[in-house]
């Protein structure tokens, strides 16, 4: 079974580094949660995050920036 990540993350970072770096772990066998991928329009953001996403995972990356504040 492949390991599952959590990607927390800016939104403002989804696109100039998100995306592509959680792309390269699952070409890799690792199974990352990224929002955009796992969420559908009326989803509930608390249950995703906290009942699919984290819940899930056996580790969480939080990728921090400028944007992060």
């Amino acid at each position: 079974m492949n390991p599952k990540v959590f990607v927390s993350h800016a939104s403002e970072d989804k696109g100039r580094f998100v995306i592509e770096f959680s792309q390269k772990l699952r070409s890799k066998g690792v199974d990352a949660w990224v929002d955009k991928w796992e969420m559908l329009p009326g989803d509930s953001l608390v249950d995703k995050i906290f009942e699919e996403g984290i819940k899930n995972a056996q580790a969480v990356i939080v990728v921090i920036s400028k944007n992060s504040t």
